[in-house]
């Protein structure tokens, strides 16, 4: 592969030119207290953060910011943070949904705007993920994405608790008088126990694994729990490779594909992810010109089984899914449905799951013993929603799947 030359980069021609101009900028970069050995004749690394005080999922961004950066001096490179708009789903009203494509056009033109030849992306919590990605396949300067990783699974009274789903099921026990105040309470303080996102399979963990199903992270990446001392070394790796790949020049439009968009249309089936999902990896495929619609979610949701026991359509949480062998098990497991020459930021789709081992054959199933054989999501049509609409069958009681008794029809008025 061809590889660029130091007069190639975008970050030279504000640093290493001889007109007046770089003299501003080579001045105010030694304003800040960096030495000319620190940028001269290097590839400038932007690590875009989603961090802020508000945003819960990612309060350990800070530390995984310094091992980035630690990452890329050893790789030669210069790295220079850049905060970007965070997005709680916890604390952004009236929905973080809003504000998406705002991140993304933040990340577009931080990028734009920055004497900048890569860039690091810093995300998990919902909207973070696909809205980084977005710009970054807009601006389509080498990328590489860091998961936020999920958090440690919760606890109370010695069961254990999934973010954002056994709430609801406690809440109406408190309310039918089944538990106290002061447990409540304790419930609260535990269901959500570390830094990372919701370690169910909501939309969060959806989306970092759809990230690297896309080949977009380093192998493995996505399911590393933000406690885990590996995720630190991964933030590391992440700041190594991406000077790589600005010398090798692969950017994310050389990345995505239509065989990595139907690898990850696969793995969102395999997980019964997130219904958010068709929102997001449409919008991601279609900025990498990969047309893509809920037909294609409903063609491969019909063949592909559901075969990772997480909630809220299984038994687990991501913790005992990383501790499985992580989404390189996963992946594995899925080797006769992906295409393998899929490119990623480091090799490709085979060399991602080259070596890769399923420990737990209850958290990640066989194909020949699934959730549930096919139908992670299922597209409905109808007057009521004629251009499609989603549910997710797998995690709803297997009750609410049958009915016997009287239908309401409803007449479309004119």
């Amino acid at each position: 592969m061809p590889r660029k030359t130091l007069a190639d980069l975008r970050s030279q021609r504000t640093f290493g030119a001889t007109d007046l101009r770089s003299f501003g900028h080579r001045s105010r970069a030694l304003q800040m207290g960096y030495a000319r050995e620190d940028f001269l004749n290097k590839p400038v690394v932007a690590i875009i953060n989603t961090w802020s005080d508000l945003a819960q999922c990612h309060t350990h961004f800070p530390e995984r910011v310094e091992a980035i950066k630690r990452g890329i001096w050893q790789a030669g490179g210069f790295p220079v943070e850049l905060p970007a708009m965070s997005l709680s789903e916890q604390f952004v009203k009236p929905t973080s949904m809003l504000y998406r494509n705002f991140l993304a056009m933040e990340t577009e033109e931080l990028l734009r705007q920055h004497p900048v030849d890569g860039v690091v992306l810093m995300g998990g919590c919902d909207k973070t993920t696909p809205a980084t990605i977005m710009g970054a396949i807009s601006m389509n300067l080498p990328a590489i994405f860091m998961p936020a990783g999920p958090m440690m699974r919760g606890h109370f009274g010695g069961r254990i608790l999934g973010s954002g789903s056994d709430v609801w099921k406690y809440w109406a026990e408190k309310e039918a008088g089944n538990i106290t105040e002061r447990e409540w309470n304790d419930m609260e303080a535990g269901i959500a126990r570390s830094a990372g996102t919701c370690m169910t399979m909501g939309t969060a963990s959806t989306m970092t694994t759809i990230a690297e199903a896309l080949g977009l992270t380093l192998r493995g990446a996505a399911s590393i729990p933000a406690a885990d001392a590996a995720h630190p070394r991964m933030a590391s790796a992440c700041g190594r490779r991406i000077v790589e790949m600005i010398w090798e020049d692969l950017k994310p439009r050389d990345i995505l594909t239509r065989k990595s968009v139907e690898n990850a249309l696969v793995v969102h089936s395999a997980l019964a992810g997130s219904t958010n999902a068709m929102v997001h990896l449409v919008a991601i495929a279609r900025r990498a010109g990969v047309p893509i619609s809920l037909k294609d979610f409903d063609e491969v949701a019909s063949r592909v089984p559901v075969i990772v026991n997480l909630r809220p359509s299984g038994k687990w949480l991501m913790e005992e899914f990383h501790i499985a062998g992580g989404t390189r098990a996963l992946l594995s497991r899925l080797k006769p449905m992906l295409h393998l020459d899929a490119r990623t930021v480091a090799g490709t789709m085979a060399d991602t799951i080259a070596d890769a081992q399923v420990y737990d054959d209850d958290v990640i199933r066989p194909l020949n013993d699934p959730i549930a054989a096919s139908g992670g999501t299922a597209i409905l049509y109808g007057n009521l929603a004629p251009d499609g609409c989603v549910m997710k069958p797998p995690a709803a009681d297997p009750r609410l799947l049958h009915h016997t008794g009287p239908a309401l029809v409803f007449e479309k008025l004119r």
